[in-house]
């Protein structure tokens, strides 16, 4: 064999090896939301990354500015300013986001709400549109919604928000009608569709009235009021939606909550309330499905029988408030004491054994029926005349029951 032969090369393969894509060959829709999830100092760095990186960023419809980035503030809202400067005129400014945590309501006066307005100015008056959400996350005594819409509006521009999100901000309270006494937020924003409030203090302005939480949103569909607190313990919430669809509420403090009056209602999830004489009136026609926790404080009644026949009648209408859902799931939660006394307390199911006994069913449509009883240890014994009570009212055939349930010792959901 041939010393100088060499090895025959191995044949080229039929097809050519395809190129593996680098985040730069993807569509400028694709890298715009991208940098949608990225804070607006981030995103202004990306310029840096490559020649097709350096003006992505001005097409950006969801800016989401981080004050706690900069060193100070005045710094913050000169990133803002020039920020505005560069961004693309034909591009509108959809979602804001302020994320203010860390800092103080004292730090914040003066800066912040003007720089809010300055961004909303801008969303308003440039890409034919207008701001659709806005997120302000932290503590701000001094923002003023109103006082936004206000200068908006005044500019010929329109104030179109659909979406507002607080998270542990104040949210003052105005007396509209010094004849009437009636108070209201006023929030501003006419076509807003959804609102949501976190871990928010709300300040009544005259304790003694009902405080008209949502009195100038007409438009207001969904609403959300998670671990919320009222900064006065007799105040009263009145809840009035003409078109509201969905509410949900869970309060951290007892609050009395006068009214809820919502006839396009179609789910209700409502946690924190007592069961006392202070149970809410409610108006919901249309409601469907309903979620309700409501907490029971054994050693507040036992020894007054006044006071609980005023509260059993409470919970009663307060029944008959939900005729016409579909699906109920009741959460029965009884408030633990660190010294019990061990006696047997009166359940609330058991207590309005006396009134039920010539009232109507409440319920007139009712399909599925989950009583669930936190904090104990095996379901009650509720009265036959109790549970009829229940569900004698809905329009049954011999194929067609009620679903019921009653469960104990499980984590409310």
């Amino acid at each position: 064999m041939d010393g100088n032969s060499r090895k025959p090369k191995s044949p080229e393969p039929s097809h050519a090896v395809k190129e593996v894509a680098v985040l730069s060959d993807f569509p400028d829709e694709i890298l715009h939301h991208i940098l949608s999830y990225l804070d607006t100092k981030s995103a202004v760095r990306t310029s840096l990354l490559a020649r097709r990186w350096r003006c992505l960023w001005k097409d950006v419809e969801v800016l989401n500015f981080l004050p706690k980035s900069f060193c100070r503030l005045a710094s913050f809202r000169k990133h803002v300013y020039r920020l505005l400067s560069f961004h693309s005129h034909r591009t509108p400014v959809r979602n804001v986001t302020f994320d203010l945590s860390g800092y103080t309501s004292q730090e914040t006066r003066g800066h912040v709400t003007k720089t809010i307005e300055q961004v909303m100015k801008y969303a308003a008056s440039h890409g034919g549109g207008g701001l659709d959400h806005l997120s302000i996350l932290g503590e701000d005594e001094n923002l003023d919604l109103s006082h936004f819409a206000k200068n908006i509006t005044a500019g010929n521009h329109d104030a179109s928000l659909k979406t507002l999100n607080l998270e542990d901000c104040t949210l003052c309270c105005v007396q509209l009608d010094d004849a009437g006494f009636k108070s209201c937020t006023t929030l501003g924003f006419k076509l807003l569709t959804t609102l949501e409030l976190r871990e928010c203090a709300l300040l009544p302005y005259c304790p003694e009235s009902p405080f008209d939480l949502i009195g100038d949103l007409p438009c207001l569909k969904y609403l959300k009021l998670l671990h919320c607190y009222v900064s006065h313990p007799d105040c009263w919430l009145l809840i009035a939606g003409p078109q509201l669809l969905d509410l949900e509420i869970e309060f951290t403090n007892h609050y009395r909550f006068y009214e809820l009056i919502a006839p396009k209602l179609k789910s209700l999830r409502l946690w924190g309330e007592y069961i006392d004489e202070y149970l809410p009136k409610l108006n919901l026609p249309c409601l469907d499905h309903a979620n309700i926790r409501l907490k029971w404080e054994p050693h507040c009644w036992d020894d007054d029988a006044l006071a609980l026949e005023e509260q059993s009648s409470a919970f009663v209408n307060y029944l008959c408030g939900l005729s016409n859902v579909e699906s109920l799931k009741l959460c029965l939660d009884k408030e633990q004491r660190s010294h019990e006394d061990g006696k047997e307390h009166h359940f609330p199911l058991n207590r309005i054994k006396a009134l039920i006994e010539h009232e109507a069913p409440p319920f007139t449509r009712l399909k599925t029926l989950r009583i669930q009883c936190a904090n104990q240890r095996r379901p009650p014994n509720v009265p036959y005349e109790v549970i009829r009570y229940f569900l004698e009212g809905s329009p049954n055939t011999e194929e067609k029951f009620v679903k019921f349930e009653m469960l104990a010792d499980q984590k409310a959901q």
